[in-house]
Formats: structure tokens, sequence, C-alpha cells
């Protein structure tokens, strides 16, 4: 038998490929999120259905990690470390402050350490590092995407380089969990992981609460898929979509929600509610809406701090006082982990046009730095809304109102000049040398004892630093300055 000749099997070669193309168009799909038949209000991954106590200590602290990939992680992971150090007194036992988090909310990069600790509670101190921070995580996502295995994935309308992103996190950090496993299995705190809707340019929390609008199942939905749309940079990775299902479950807005909506308050909160409001009830909309797209949650709000802002909005004031047990706090500590960087940027020292890099970053930096400073501000405002509030409902049951510390750990507030420059020139990925892990987590143990309301807390608590061995010491490493030759 002769052998067919080399041009034959270069076109049958070609065929199989165009083959696994096609079918890989109509086959390969990403992770459908599941319709949910029967509004269930008592049921889920709700913060109503969740006991978030504020425990023994009558202390309610809510965490808030940023965006800012690897950087945020590491700085948010420093911040864990150190209140694992310190301890405190309450009832003859000795408490961490570590195990008094309630509440925690993360986008971005930082939506990747607050669902492994929501998951892991304990275990995020001794894996953590290793299992991300240390691993050349960018490196795997981007051996996924160039791989030759994946291209006919990649061609299907159905598949993005987001569910590439989603699969290196099931692998690395999370191994098929879902929602349901944190209701059932959650080791730490309540965790809100948050993306930006692509059309509306609003937050999206993965809550029940936000999936009943939608009539969806949350807790059959992939953590790491949550994760990965809260991590869908612009252009990077492609977004992340929902399915809609609205009007297929006897879900029922709820008449606070339906209340703001004809609301005719003045002032920037009122404005902010009657916008939030519009954003969820246009999810009902199923004819106009059958699809939400989900992109980097750091464009709606990088800090978090829109979550807290927003939640009276998504369930009411009174279901908010009643489910977070405000009554009973004595402590109210948030802790806002703000590791957004600050390029140097040298495109003002040419005149050359700039080029596509340049203005990616300008027009991904700019609304987001923005953003940030007017969400700070806000928040400020708010902490003093709700202190007056909190007297005002103390003196009715002759309670003491609650204290309020508000602990704002950003890079931009280091007083180190060198080693606040070099932090943040840091740039966003998802993998940073191990120094500089070391360095973000050394700033944050720098950071919280910085921090005046920080070292107000300890003092009222009385609170002690720990030398536990099961912790590795606080991380302080020099900052390396380098200087240019002269020529």
């Amino acid at each position: 038998m002769n052998p067919l000749p080399y041009s034959v099997f270069f076109r049958a070669a070609l065929l199989l490929s165009a083959a696994l193309l096609a079918s890989g168009c109509s086959l390969m799909h990403y992770h459908v999120n599941e319709q949910n038949v029967v509004h269930t209000p008592d049921r889920g991954y709700r913060v109503q259905s969740i006991n978030l106590a504020p425990g023994a200590s009558k202390m309610f602290v809510v965490v808030m990690f940023s965006g800012g990939g690897a950087r945020s992680a590491a700085l948010g992971y420093g911040v864990l470390e150190e209140l694992a150090r310190n301890k405190f007194e309450w009832n003859g036992k000795s408490e961490r402050l570590f195990d008094e988090v309630d509440l925690v909310y993360g986008v971005s990069g930082g939506s990747i350490l607050a669902a492994y600790y929501g998951l892991h509670g304990e275990g995020v101190l001794s894996e953590f590092n290793d299992k991300f921070l240390n691993l050349d995580f960018e490196d795997k996502v981007l051996s996924r995407v160039i791989s030759i295995s994946n291209q006919w994935r990649l061609s299907s309308p159905r598949f993005g380089r987001s569910d590439l992103l989603e699969e290196q996190l099931d692998e690395a950090l999370f191994h098929k969990a879902t929602f349901s496993d944190l209701i059932n299995k959650r080791k730490g705190p309540f965790v809100i992981i948050s993306a930006t809707d692509m059309s509306s340019g609003g937050r999206f929390d993965f809550m029940q609460e936000s999936f009943d609008f939608i009539c969806s199942d949350l807790s059959k939905f992939p953590i790491a898929r949550a994760v990965a749309a809260s991590s869908a940079v612009p252009l990077v990775f492609s977004p992340v979509t929902l399915w809609n299902y609205a009007g297929n479950c006897d879900f029922q807005v709820p008449e606070s929600l339906l209340a703001l909506e004809k609301s005719k308050g003045g002032g920037w909160s009122f404005a902010a509610a009657r916008s939030r409001t519009r954003e969820l009830l246009s999810y009902l909309d199923r004819e106009q809406r059958p699809f939400i797209h989900l992109l980097d949650g750091g464009l709606a709000d990088n800090l978090s701090i829109r979550g807290m802002l927003d939640m009276e909005t998504m369930v009411g004031s009174q279901a908010v006082r009643r489910d977070f047990r405000l009554d009973e706090m004595t402590k109210l500590v948030l802790i806002v982990v703000n590791a957004q960087n600050n390029m140097d940027h040298t495109i003002d020292q040419s005149g050359d046009v700039p080029g596509f890099r340049d203005v990616a970053r300008a027009v991904s930096d700019i609304p987001i730095a923005r953003y940030t400073q007017e969400s700070e501000r806000a928040m400020q405002a708010s902490i003093e809304r709700w202190q007056e509030s909190a007297k005002v409902e103390a003196l009715k049951n002759n309670r003491t109102p609650p204290d309020v510390y508000y602990i704002n750990i950003g890079l931009k507030n280091l007083e180190d000049e060198e080693k606040r420059r070099e932090l943040l020139n840091v740039q966003t990925s998802l993998y940073l040398p191990k120094k500089t892990v070391a360095d973000l987590r050394g700033a944050a143990a720098e950071l919280m004892q910085e921090s005046s309301d920080f070292q107000r807390l300890l003092k009222d608590l009385n609170a002690v630093r720990s030398d536990d061995a099961s912790l590795p010491p606080p991380v302080v490493t020099p900052i390396s300055v380098v200087v240019p030759a002269t020529e």
C-alpha cells in the first residue's frame, strides 16, 4: 500500500481543526446560573438567613477589601495577620480581633482573599500565602489562555477568558465550592463579592437578595465564578454572563424599595438611593435585559464602601437593624483596606501620541481614582449620620450608644515617603515578587499600628499583641531605591 501524500494529511488536519472549531462553537458553554422557581425569602445565601450576631463581645466588625489584584490581596492578608496578633480579654477568655470579624466585602483582587477567608476562616492565615500570593497565578492563567488545547474552546461565543480564570481559581483555591458551602460549611465571616453591571455601571452583589430580582438560585453558583466576575478587568478578561429569569418566580419587590423609587427627598444620599433602586428594578424587565453581563467590581466601587451604603436600599433600614442586630452592639468597627496605587506617569514628558497601554491605563484608573475619593467622603458622612442615629435610638431605650471606629488602611497613608512611593508604584497584576508581597504585608502591619482609630480600639479593649508561634512575625522589609545610572 502506498502511503498517502503529505498534502492529503495536511488537508485532513485542516478539516479536523475546522470540525473541532465548529464543535467548540456549538458545544462549549459557560456555567449558566440556575433558575429559582419559587421565591423563598428565608432561605439561601442572604443576610436575613445567616446569623450575623455581633457575638459575645457585642462588637460588630466589617472589613472591606479593595481592588488591585495581588497587591490588594497581599495588603489585605497583612491586615488579617495584624488582627490575629492582637488579643483582648472578654469574660475571662482571651479573644483575637481576627475572630471578631462578622462581615467582609471584596471586589476584584480583594474578592479572592475575601472569598477564601469566608470559606476557610482560620485557614486563610496558614494557606493563602502559599496557595495564591507565592504562586505565579498570572502565568498559570496566561498559560491556559494561549494553550492550543483551549483555542477551540475560546472560539465559542459562549466561552471566554474569564471562564479560564474561573477554572484556575477553582483549581488553586476553591475546588468546586459553591455558595451553598458558604451557607453550610462557612468557617469565616459572611462574605459579599461584588462585580459591575456592564450596562448600568452599578454594582452587582453576589447575595441571594440580588439573585431574587432575576429569579435565580445563588446557592448552586460556583464561588470561583463569582470571584472571576469581580476580577474581570475589561479587555484582559471577558465579561461573566448571568441569565435573567425575572417574572418566573413569585418574588415581590420590597416595599421599602418601592417607597425609595417614589421618594422626593433631596440631598446626595436620597439621590444615590434612588439611582441604586432604578438599577435593581431594571432586572425585572426580562424582555429588555434577558442577560446580565458583569465586569470588574472595582469599576463601580473599588473600596466596597458602596456595599455598606447600599445595604439599606436593598433590604430596608429596619431589616438592616434587625438582621445585623445593631441594637445589641457596643462597638462598630469598619476597616477599609485601600490598595489603590498611584503610578508615576511619564507621558507628560513626551510630545508623542500616548500609546495603547497608556490610554488603557488612563481609561481604567482615572474614573476609579475619582470615584474612590467620592466613596470615602460618602463613607465619612454616613458614619456621622449613623452615630447621630445611634445616639437617638440609645436615648430612647436608655442605652449607651455604640462606639464607632473607622480604620482606613491605604498605601497613600504610609508615613515613610520612599516606602509610600515604592508601593504606590506596584502594578496591578495577579502575581507579585515575594519581596513585594512581604513589603505589602509589612505596610499593612505598619498602617494598622499608625491608625488612630485602631489604637483607640485597642485601648478601649485593653488589647495586647500576641506572640503566637503559629503566626509569622510582622514583616518589616527595607524598600530598595533604584538610583538611575548617570550618563
